[in-house]
């Protein structure tokens, strides 16, 4: 006990340490990531029929980021559609395809720091070499049956998805697009990552970094709340396998979600309750009869 408490009390105190300047440009990054993600998600809302601004979804963004922190996994993608249809002009199914897309354009930058990350896990020592692998398979494994367990049977139906894709289709230039804006947002998760760890003169290499957004992206699709635990305990880790004492590994984990959580989750409360959050919860429990009309009539 005195040990864990001996290394809580320097983590705090590192903690202190951090450098204002490169704290407050983490935290400038991750409000401009926002602005990004919601003028991405617009273009494709409005390639389905649907309308927004972007100051409507990037808000409806925030919103979403805010609920999925509190909420179960499918929690913040249906506020983020709430939010968007109580100030715009979109059917539940338009918004909801919308987002799909916006997720799939984010694949070929992860895929890229992927590969980065791959780089730095093979420079590590042979025993930390065995055990990152052991440990992304046994991650990657696990939060594969979790997660689609439900959805392995629809997924893999391609009369289903031939049918949907015949429906709402995107033009290569917005994917294109889309996958720019992407790449913008992933970068700028590079760049906030940095910045963290200049906060506390820890310098590492891109691929390093790299491998950090990647743990912090497995550890927010892990089963729990806004990846709370698996989040920290992956950033943690990377950290102390490139060489990063524990006392500055935990304070750079600290400021970094500070940001991505702390300051998502209280920004994105009062965005609900601005955009009114009462009458989204009404909504969401009323059956959606003008979208399915809609539907028909198009049908």
């Amino acid at each position: 006990m005195r040990a864990i408490w001996h290394t809580a009390a320097a983590s705090v105190e590192r903690l202190s340490t951090a450098r204002p300047a490169y704290a407050a440009t983490a935290l400038l990054l991750y409000v401009v990531s926002v602005l990004i993600a919601g003028a991405r998600w617009r273009g494709f809302l409005r390639a389905q029929g649907g309308e927004a601004t972007v100051l409507r979804a990037t808000l409806a963004t925030l919103g979403g980021i805010a609920a999925g922190n509190l909420t179960p996994a499918p929690g913040g993608e249906a506020c983020r559609i709430g939010l968007v249809r109580l100030g715009g002009r979109a059917t539940w199914t338009q918004a909801t395809v919308a987002a799909v897309w916006d997720r799939l354009s984010e694949l070929p930058p992860i895929l890229v720091l992927g590969g980065m990350a791959f780089i730095a896990v093979r420079s590590l020592s042979p025993a930390w070499h065995w055990v990152w692998v052991v440990v992304a398979v046994a991650a990657a494994l696990g939060v594969a049956a979790v997660a689609f367990r439900r959805w392995l049977r629809p997924v893999f139906s391609i009369v289903t998805w031939r049918e949907r894709l015949a429906h709402h289709r995107v033009s290569a230039a917005l994917f294109a697009a889309g996958v720019g804006y992407s790449s913008l947002l992933w970068l700028q998760d590079f760049l906030r990552l940095t910045c963290a760890t200049l906060a506390f003169g820890v310098v590492l290499l891109p691929t390093q970094i790299a491998t950090l957004s990647i743990l912090a992206m497995l550890g927010g699709i892990a089963p729990a709340i806004a990846g709370l635990g698996p989040v920290e305990g992956g950033l943690v880790a990377g950290l102390l396998a490139f060489g990063v004492d524990l006392p500055t590994a935990a304070a750079v984990t600290a400021l970094e979600r500070a940001i991505s959580y702390g300051f998502s989750t209280s920004a994105g409360a009062a965005v609900i309750a601005l955009m009114g959050g009462r009458s989204m919860w009404l909504r969401l429990r009323k059956p959606q009869a003008p979208d399915n009309d809609a539907e028909a009539a198009r049908s």
